[in-house]
């Protein structure tokens, strides 16, 4: 819970809601959480999603200073401690004093500010963009084009590489700037995470050295997927869209049922009819369930959308960073789970939107010959850091909501996934000294039930803290064709979105406090 804001009120969060029909819990619920809000902001305690204000130490900041040359400015250079740490300072700050009467969109004002501080720290201080990095530019046609239509190329189009482009014009290098801030796992640059489709990394990157396809598939090791023509492109995206955005509805009637989701764990509730005869580690099971196909559809449905939004938009406006290639899609396959087991669930399977800042502290040291590369100890220290930091990541998201939440619960459950990990790979190297060479079905059928085990025993941790957090009166779609069908409550309207959903003008008490707001 944000400390900027007043207790809810002793019906909301009392046994006595637990006792009240759905209807009526989720009615005082959700005006609890509004009126919290509303005194926090009237008494100039809290602010909500401020644009641009809250993008200052995520954004705009580290873009203006990445796109000022430095590698031949020593001097200038070092304000990147300056900068970081201010950036740092402004993010806590945002997370501090920020939230929303909207749950989902105060979950991700946490998720905003931290992600500031992880791509902050990971360009400012992990690595040296203006020396290292380099981007996949589309260039005119040559004589004989790369065909890139194939899994080894494009079909009309040629690539080469461009490094920072410090002599050039200020909108150039702010463009080359801003696109290095908002690309998340690299896709495009010669820094991409390793997960998705990519061509080959050249070791010493210069100015309009070509793109080299040869070595780029279709799919990744991991599963990770690219088109090869425009049709396949927009026809699996609209598939996967629909089809996340009917689960999703599916789940969030579900969860809208059960006072668990409505109450949050820390408060007495009865179970919900259809679940009073069901045994209690199956009532875990179908909550947990609920919960992580809640959480895949959204993530996967938003990045799908907007691969479609990119795509096009790129094809429009910036030409020469518009390719297929560039769009591999958001998870990987789920043989990685059968063939790895919790690691491939985790660095397979699952979206890897934040492997590359997740990773970076290990990285640097690695480079810096701190760590050596590939031992026993980076590969430790790379899951642990990376699990450590993904959980401090989904603690700013429940703390900057309304509700009180704990703190260590997603960090909890991270740093589990890492124990888990270390202990499968412990647990097959002991049983590889037995069985050399399991079958193939066997091994995977192990791998299979002990990721399922080990995210059913500890799940729970990240299930109660999304659940405290509000998870259940968080609108993510906007109409719901189940409840337009008679699904879900008779008091449920079919269109979701409401007031609060949308931006708003805001004027603060200074300033730098106008905007849109949310």
């Amino acid at each position: 819970m944000n400390p900027v804001f007043d207790p809810l009120p002793p019906l909301a969060s009392s046994t006595a809601a637990a006792s009240l029909a759905i209807d009526a819990v989720v009615h005082q619920v959700r005006a609890a959480y509004h009126d919290a809000f509303a005194r926090a902001v009237a008494g100039g305690r809290g602010l909500p999603l401020l644009l641009p204000y809250s993008l200052l130490g995520t954004f705009i900041v580290p873009t203006l200073w990445l796109a000022i040359p430095h590698v031949r400015w020593p001097a200038f250079y070092h304000t990147r401690w300056l900068v970081a740490a201010s950036c740092v300072a402004f993010n806590v700050h945002v997370a501090w004093n920020s939230s929303s009467n909207n749950i989902a969109m105060s979950y991700v004002i946490g998720l905003l500010a931290a992600w500031g501080i992880l791509s902050t720290l990971h360009l400012l201080v992990w690595s040296r963009p203006q020396f290292d990095a380099a981007r996949a530019v589309k260039s005119s046609v040559y004589n004989s084009p790369v065909d890139v239509k194939n899994p080894k190329g494009s079909n009309k189009d040629a690539f080469h590489w461009q490094p920072f482009p410090a002599d050039a014009p200020f909108l150039d290098r702010l463009g080359w700037a801003a696109d290095l801030v908002l690309s998340f796992r690299g896709i495009g640059w010669n820094w991409s995470i390793t997960s998705v489709p990519r061509p080959r990394k050249p070791c010493n990157v210069r100015l309009n050295d070509p793109v080299d396809f040869e070595s780029m598939s279709r799919t990744s090791r991991c599963g990770s997927e690219r088109c090869l023509t425009e049709g396949e492109f927009v026809w699996k995206r609209i598939s996967t869209f629909a089809l996340m955005y009917l689960i999703l509805d599916f789940c969030c009637i579900c969860v809208t049922r059960d006072p668990y989701f409505l109450l949050g764990p820390d408060y007495a509730h009865e179970l919900p009819p259809y679940l009073r005869a069901v045994p209690a580690s199956l009532v875990l099971a179908f909550r947990e369930f609920l919960v992580v196909t809640s959480v895949l559809c959204a993530v996967c449905g938003i990045f799908t959308l907007a691969d479609l939004v990119q795509y096009w938009l790129l094809k429009t406006w910036c030409p020469s960073r518009s390719a297929l290639w560039l769009h591999p899609t958001t998870f990987g396959g789920f043989s990685s789970v059968l063939d790895r087991g919790l690691s491939g669930f985790w660095g397979g399977f699952w979206h890897q939107t934040f492997r590359a800042q997740f990773l970076a502290p290990i990285t640097w040291a690695i480079e810096r010959g701190y760590v050596k590369s590939g031992s026993q100890t980076a590969i430790n220290l790379g899951t642990l850091v990376s699990f450590l930091q993904s959980g401090i990541f989904h603690s700013f998201g429940s703390f900057c909501t309304i509700p009180e939440t704990k703190f260590w619960r997603p960090i909890a459950f991270f740093l589990l996934q890492a124990v888990g990990m270390c202990l499968q790979d412990i647990l097959r190297s002991q049983i590889r000294q037995f069985v050399p060479k399991p079958h193939v079905a066997v091994a995977r059928t192990a791998n299979f039930l002990f990721t399922l085990g080990w995210l059913y025993c500890t799940a729970i941790f990240f299930v109660d803290d999304v659940t405290t957090a509000g998870f259940a009166f968080a609108e993510i779609i906007p109409a719901s064709p189940l409840r337009w069908l008679g699904f879900g409550r008779a008091s449920g309207d079919w269109v979701r979105w409401d007031r609060d959903s949308f931006p708003k003008w805001y004027q603060g008490q200074h300033w730098w406090e106008y905007g849109l707001a949310w």
